[in-house]
């Protein structure tokens, strides 16, 4: 009896020992990630660093990535609604979806290091447009399949709302490009509010999501709408009791309006910004510059968030340029994030090219390793674009080995401190040489005055100017006057400029004004390439990316038929079109020539051009 008595004790307390351990297992799994003194705190309750990358152009499509001459993705799904039915067009995606990303690129991701991946995303693969506050069947599909193989190799995800009803910035990544309306238009934001509510309602204790990053790049609005719209979305995602981390993105001039509008209840969130110097803003993309930026320009954003005791999401950054250091200078970059306490996530992950492999210019960590496939959506047929989108799981895929290498050793980078300095810019030039016969020169849009030197069949200009887009144009312009149809070629054999945007190119142009209608074909000095353009004089500018090609042989060439103008570039032994437009206002005589331009109005450009030809 006695014995019976104990063994239903021990029984007893066994269960009771049990049934605690078991509910302080499930309060362990149920906590998420959390931001303490500006460090970030894992669902285990250790400091963490979070380091990773973006897997882009999955859920929303960046024609670039594709290699793709199209605008955006929405312009993409309604040439194939247009051609095959929206049911068919939904299957389309959804093979591309399947076979964009598969299990096995997370595999590759782990190899490098990594610990998380950022997911973009845009609206749609949650909500119909057509039928707002309404989810799509099995609308978490996708995000939950991501969540999934993240888990299976030990990542963790932060969402990321690429794309938001009625767009956000205008620019193409957001699936629309020239389209801004969240701003102006409450029904939008209430749309983008409810979505993220939705999301909240469902992830709510999943712990595998570091944050939510509530709306990528917004631009397209003021400082004040953008505050106001994430504080509402901030309250609404608290009110469902979801303590996730929030991500607070800034704007052009940074965070600080944030500041003051911070009320006491507000906890657990961060701010993201994203770095691309180099390539927007602070100079070239060489060593030099990035030595700056990584001991200065980052220095500052420190002493910022430090005072406001937070830490920061380096949401996208890159060096792209192979020449500007390479996979030694990104494992700097997240060296010196992981140092400051910064989650940072690089773009991105996949891009592809017609070209095929690791190039000098590479924005991807894997990349395909031969020839791209051509895909023309609005001439082939149904079964070509199907398994055009089936290869991409299947393809042979070039890994950038230095970058993987870089990101994984234990071999620490070398010291940035005895590094050149980049040579000064050129504020001025004290030569004008005379121009051939016919021929003319402009510093279009107030741009500042350049020059150039002429030697025979050797033509070297500089020029300044901001750019030529958006609205209004500023270059240096070398130009003379054809009549009709022409084809119109010349090398480019150096283009030296302390700014990656930078152009030399062959222009046709309407007229001289700084909002003339115009095509032109470019190259910036690492080699990319670019056919853009305003349709009509006064409209926005667009443009076509092209594949890189080797300076100091690049050749370009300029085409008209009628109104109709295309650009091309020479690789691979072959004339390769970058693009073709039609100038609604184009003359029978036009201007055309060398369009040359810094990138900044404050300094000039040299540009070296040869063997200049226009033929009938």
């Amino acid at each position: 009896m006695e014995i019976s008595q104990q063994i239903k004790k021990i029984t007893f307390y066994l269960f009771i020992s049990c049934f605690f351990i078991n509910c302080a297992s499930n309060k362990s799994s149920d906590k998420l990630y959390s931001v303490k003194n500006g460090r970030i705190i894992s669902p285990s309750g250790k400091e963490v660093s979070i380091k990773g990358c973006n897997i882009g152009n999955w859920f929303v499509l960046e024609m670039w990535m594709l290699d793709q001459k199209l605008p955006d993705q929405y312009t993409f799904e309604s040439i194939l609604e247009e051609r095959f039915s929206q049911e068919v067009k939904n299957e389309l995606m959804e093979i591309y979806r399947e076979n964009w990303i598969t299990e096995k690129d997370f595999k590759t991701i782990k190899s490098f290091g990594m610990n998380t991946i950022r997911i973009p995303f845009q609206y749609t693969i949650l909500m119909d447009p057509e039928k707002p506050y309404s989810l799509k069947e099995n609308a978490f599909y996708w995000l939950d399949k991501t969540i999934e193989w993240a888990e299976n190799n030990d990542l963790s995800v932060i969402l990321d709302l690429h794309g938001c009803p009625g767009r956000q910035s205008g620019m193409d990544h957001t699936g629309r490009s020239g389209y801004n309306r969240l701003w102006e238009e409450e029904e939008y934001q209430n749309q983008t509010i409810w979505l993220w509510k939705e999301i909240s309602k469902y992830y709510i204790t999943n712990n595998t999501i570091v944050a939510y990053d509530l709306l990528n790049e917004p631009w397209g609005g003021t400082e004040e709408q953008l505050r106001d719209i994430m504080f509402r979305m901030f309250k609404e995602i608290r009110a469902q009791g979801d303590d996730h981390i929030i991500i607070f993105p800034g704007h052009y001039s940074g965070i600080d309006f944030y500041v003051d509008g911070i009320e006491p209840d507000f906890e657990n969130f961060i701010y993201t910004k994203h770095f691309y110097p180099g390539f927007f803003g602070w100079g070239a993309p060489v060593p030099q510059v990035h030595a700056d930026f990584l001991n200065s320009g980052l220095k500052e954003i420190h002493q910022k968030m430090d005072s406001l005791n937070n830490t920061l999401l380096v949401g996208e950054f890159n060096v792209v340029s192979k020449k500007a250091g390479g996979g030694e200078m990104m494992r700097r970059y997240y060296d010196r994030y992981a140092e400051y306490g910064w989650l940072s996530t690089m773009w991105s992950y996949k891009v592809l090219s017609q070209q095929g492999g690791i190039k000098k210019m590479n924005w991807g960590m894997v990349t395909n390793k031969n020839k791209l496939p051509n895909l023309d959506i609005r001439n082939d047929n149904l079964n070509v674009i199907k398994d055009w989108f089936k290869g991409l799981s299947t393809m042979d895929i070039a890994v950038d080995e230095d970058l993987r290498y870089w990101l994984t050793t234990n071999e620490e980078p070398s010291s940035l401190d005895n590094l050149p300095p980049l040579p000064p810019p050129i504020k001025s030039v004290d030569f004008n040489d005379p121009l051939p016969k016919n021929w003319s020169y402009s510093d279009i849009g107030g741009s500042l005055k350049g020059g150039q030197k002429i030697e025979q069949d050797k033509w070297t200009i500089y020029g300044g100017g901001n750019d030529i887009w958006n609205e209004s144009d500023q270059f240096r312009y070398m130009y003379t006057k054809f009549i009709g149809d022409f084809s119109c070629t010349v090398n480019v054999n150096d283009l030296q400029s302390n700014h990656s945007y930078a152009k030399a190119g062959i222009m046709a142009r309407t007229n001289l004004n700084e909002n003339s209608s115009h095509a032109l074909i470019n190259i910036f000095p690492y080699g990319n390439t670019e056919f853009s353009f305003r349709l009509s004089s006064g409209e926005l500018m667009s443009h076509s990316p092209g594949n890189s090609i080797e300076l100091p042989d690049a050749k370009l060439k300029l085409e008209r038929k009628g109104n109709d103008f295309s650009g091309s570039i020479y690789l691979n032994e072959v004339w390769e079109k970058v693009g073709t437009i039609t100038l609604s206002d184009a003359k029978k005589e036009m201007f055309i020539g060398l369009a040359t331009l810094s990138h900044d109005n404050g300094q000039l450009a040299k540009a070296i051009y040869s063997n200049f030809q226009i033929k009938k």
